[in-house]
């Protein structure tokens, strides 16, 4: 696990291997993970602007609809709708992976066990419980994978220009909730305030981010409050929206995000909080937020999930009542132990 980039030998080998691939690559792959936030789409159209501009062909595919308000992300229309799980292989050289912490976040289907022999996998994250299935696996601690780029861009001499500061702009706005995540560092304010002298927006930053959010997202998130429980231990909260509320509000699965963030983690007295939906009958999604120093990956790995001690996020394959008692055992007993 790499800390301080640019100063570590184990980045700066890492960086050389990766360019090497690239450079003998002519046909590379690009996924966004399931569910995609800022970070994860900002990070990947940057990446493939600049592979373009080495000459290769890229491909970028998508298992999830992007949320609405993405949709003004630069390239953002070479984005398709694919399962990673049914793509051919052989049609590619490398598949890079950006902002997945593990495979099961690249494909809701079985992950494939095998690949073409000549297949390489770099794997570019920044999550504490990446479970390094790459080839090549660059996984660094800082506040965004959009802020490794910029580190991995630098390194490679590349030269930064508006359109590739706003991407990564809006990556670190986004994975760092307007720089007020623990993972937001001096060299993170840094990076954001050249990439603005860059031809990054702020304003743009902060109205796709907080000022534009749909009607039904807005009504999920009074479902979400509504729905609200604590603990009889008083030390968290929790949340559970079934597929019958989701449907009666007419919300899309990609329009949800943002919830967790915003009401998770603000219940005075309480260490962390926990927001539970139903996207099918048999699929139940998870997300936990830290309000103080207590590690939520802990339950979520437990969980078959994983993130950072602050944010993380799990599925699990029951229906939403069962996965409510399942992930309510889980949280107390990671609460007793910490």
């Amino acid at each position: 696990m790499i800390n301080k980039p640019l100063t570590s030998p184990l980045f700066r080998r890492a960086a050389e291997k990766i360019l090497s691939e690239i450079k003998k690559a002519k046909k590379i792959l690009l996924a966004l993970h399931v569910s995609p936030d800022n970070d994860s789409l900002a990070s990947v159209l940057a990446m493939s602007l600049i592979l373009k501009k080495m000459g290769k062909k890229v491909k970028i595919i998508s298992f999830s609809q992007i949320p609405p308000r993405m949709m003004s992300f630069p390239g953002i229309e070479e984005v398709e709708l694919e399962n990673f799980a049914k793509v051919n292989f052989a049609d590619f050289d490398l598949f890079i992976s950006l902002d997945t912490a593990q495979e099961r976040m690249i494909t809701r289907s079985p992950y494939p066990e095998k690949f073409p022999q000549n297949f390489k996998i770099i794997n570019i994250d920044h999550h504490a419980t990446n479970t390094k299935y790459g080839h090549i696996n660059l996984v660094v601690l800082v506040s965004s994978t959009a802020e490794i780029l910029y580190q991995l861009f630098s390194f490679w001499k590349i030269r930064i220009d508006k359109k590739l500061a706003e991407l990564l702009f809006q990556g670190i706005f986004g994975d760092t909730g307007c720089f007020q995540y623990p993972l937001t560092s001096p060299e993170t304010l840094r990076i954001a305030a050249d990439l603005i002298e860059k031809g990054a927006s702020l304003n743009q930053a902060v109205l796709l981010h907080f000022r534009s959010y749909s009607w039904p997202s807005l009504k999920y998130w009074g479902k979400v409050l509504n729905n609200m429980q604590i603990d009889k231990s008083g030390q968290f909260v929790w949340s559970k929206v079934s597929r019958e509320e989701k449907e009666e509000l007419g919300i899309e699965s990609s329009e949800i995000e943002g919830a967790a963030s915003l009401f998770a983690p603000v219940v005075f007295g309480t260490e962390f909080g926990i927001i539970l939906h139903e996207e099918t009958k048999r699929l139940t999604r998870g997300s936990l937020r830290s309000r103080t120093e207590f590690d939520v990956s802990k339950i979520a790995q437990e969980l078959g999930g994983g993130g950072h001690k602050q944010a993380a996020g799990f599925s699990l394959n029951f229906p939403l009542e069962e996965a409510e008692k399942k992930v309510l055992e889980v949280a107390r007993k990671c609460l007793a132990r910490q």
